[in-house]
């Protein structure tokens, strides 16, 4: 295959104007494409809409994908399930590339075993921590060599420091929602009524919790505000649901970019990114008291806090800036080329 002639498709359930790489290869031939289940224009009230979506759109980026040397890219688990599903049927050889590979919760039953079967004809999965790397590859059958872990890697975040701040005053935040933990952050966060916590977060990740008076809870808020509060919050806490969650990365990569001090809790599935002490401050899964015990210890320490936001932060621009996912897909690239 000629990496000169290559189509590059992507397949995901992201807006139909976002690119991946594209601009970041400009400089070769190679021609891009966009199938995204965002552009189906299936009824509203249809029973599994979003299924039926990625259906067709993974059908539409294959049949494309066979009028010419073509590489598949497909971002998250589920488009990877549909575009592997029709590859199989319409495409077997087509190389194909399962970017963002990430579960907060694994399929069962029927839907694993068709997972698992689908799994089968991608070439290479990208995941962002090795703790998954193992976890999918027996889980799913799949062989570790096909299994790279990747940083998660952005361009780094412009910090809005001259925006004023949405919310005023001194205060801890703590920004996301998958497979995270605010039962222990808000039994925490009980005993240290002196200090005011900020959460972002959807309100399905909360709405079964008693708040605590100093909690303010905010969702469906633009990511520039969420950024504004992140910004002038003192620190940052990552509560995540057990020892074993591979989540929280996206969440603990801008909380470096922005020179955030944070704690998090001592889960397998961020150890490539937080060293204790060094990166950020761990503490024990579902244990509110230690997590409280580190909170006070932090928001009595800037010493402390401003050390930890600087070794995050190198860490960040070593490891997970836009540069390292274009080198790895370069080095695919010249993969594909020599096949």
């Amino acid at each position: 295959m000629q990496k000169s002639n290559l189509n590059i498709i992507n397949l995901s359930d992201l807006s139909a104007d976002w690119h991946w790489l594209r601009d970041e290869f400009k400089h070769l031939p190679n021609k891009w494409a966009h199938y995204t289940s965002l552009n189906t224009k299936l009824p509203k009230h249809l029973p599994k809409r979003q299924s039926i979506a990625r259906f067709m759109t993974a059908t539409q980026a294959v049949l494309d994908a066979k009028k010419q040397p073509s590489l598949l890219v497909s971002h998250g688990p589920r488009p990877a399930y549909y575009g592997a599903r029709m590859a199989q049927h319409l495409h077997p050889q087509l190389p194909h590339l399962a970017y963002s590979f990430n579960f907060t919760d694994l399929p069962t039953g029927f839907q694993h075993k068709a997972m698992a079967k689908a799994y089968q004809q991608i070439d290479r999965f990208v995941v962002y921590s090795s703790l998954e790397k193992k976890l999918y590859a027996d889980y799913f059958g799949i062989a570790l060599e096909r299994i790279d872990m990747l940083h998660w890697s952005v361009h780094a975040p412009t910090v809005p420091h001259d925006e004023p701040p949405i919310e005023q005053g001194d205060y801890i935040c703590a920004l996301g929602s998958q497979g995270r933990d605010y039962e222990t952050l808000f039994a925490a966060m009980r005993t240290l009524r002196h200090i005011r916590l900020v959460v972002v977060a959807t309100a399905d990740s909360v709405q079964h919790l008693s708040v605590p008076e100093n909690v303010t809870i905010r969702t469906h808020i633009p990511l520039a505000h969420a950024h504004n509060i992140l910004t002038h919050s003192r620190l940052m806490v990552v509560p995540l649901r057990d020892s074993q969650v591979p989540c929280g990365h996206v969440t603990i990569v801008s909380g470096m970019f922005f020179n955030k001090a944070m704690i998090v809790t001592n889960s397998e599935g961020v150890h490539d990114y937080i060293q204790d002490q060094k990166t950020g401050v761990f503490f024990n899964p579902k244990e509110a008291n230690d997590l409280a015990e580190k909170i006070q210890q932090l928001w009595d320490d800037p010493i402390q806090v401003n050390r930890l936001a600087a070794t995050g932060y190198a860490f960040a621009l070593e490891h997970c800036t836009e540069k390292n996912v274009v080198r790895y897909f370069a080095d695919y690239l010249s993969h594909l080329q020599h096949l």
